[in-house]
């Protein structure tokens, strides 16, 4: 009788075959991402203007986000309410509550020059928050209506300038810098999901 030993089948080809395979799939994913991305336009805060996320303080930021949101109840509305009819519809910033001398306890006016309307919220705290305006202007056409957040809606800042804050003359943009508000900007960029290394 005759023994013969028989070895069982390498697994060692096996392996480097299946990890050359992943080796070529990691590479083609990389090379893939690689040529695929574009580096997206940075676009410039202009001299008069300020970053919403960067240059507001955290009262800013809250005034800021209720203007945005009361602009849509304001621009649903017939006419330009009065901010006596904002408050009691408990509109924020316009209504007063616990949280408005912790955001500056601004005091809210409307004013309207032709067509534009401004709600302008003058501080009674400059350290906390600047005085803060909301300027609409309709929209041209009726399907500028539905969308709100196109240019008929903006937001100013006035910063505390060493002179006491107050009503602008005029509503105009070139006159609204001239006065030394600046207009507040909301930039979405990669640095606002990602950081930046």
């Amino acid at each position: 009788m005759t023994v013969q030993a028989i070895r069982p089948a390498g697994a060692g080809h096996e392996t480097a075959a299946v990890l050359a395979a992943c080796a070529v799939i990691v590479l083609l994913a990389t090379l893939t991402i690689v040529l695929r991305t574009t580096s997206a336009p940075v676009s410039q805060i202009q001299a008069g203007q300020v970053d919403a996320r960067h240059g507001l303080t955290a009262a800013e930021q809250g005034v800021y986000a209720d203007l945005l949101v009361a602009a849509q109840e304001i621009g649903l509305a017939q006419t330009p309410p009065q901010v006596s009819d904002l408050a009691e519809q408990m509109i924020p910033p316009f209504v007063t509550d616990a949280s408005t001398e912790r955001r500056g306890g601004h005091d809210w006016q409307m004013k309207q020059d032709g067509q534009m309307v401004a709600y302008i919220g003058v501080t009674h705290a400059p350290d906390t928050a600047g005085s803060m305006l909301l300027r609409m202007t309709p929209p041209t056409d009726a399907t500028a209506h539905a969308d709100q957040q196109d240019s008929t809606v903006q937001v100013w800042l006035q910063k505390d300038t060493g002179r006491p804050a107050h009503l602008p003359t005029a509503l105009t943009a070139d006159s609204l810098a001239q006065e030394g508000w600046q207009q507040v900007v909301s930039q979405f960029d990669a640095g606002a999901t990602r950081h930046q290394h």
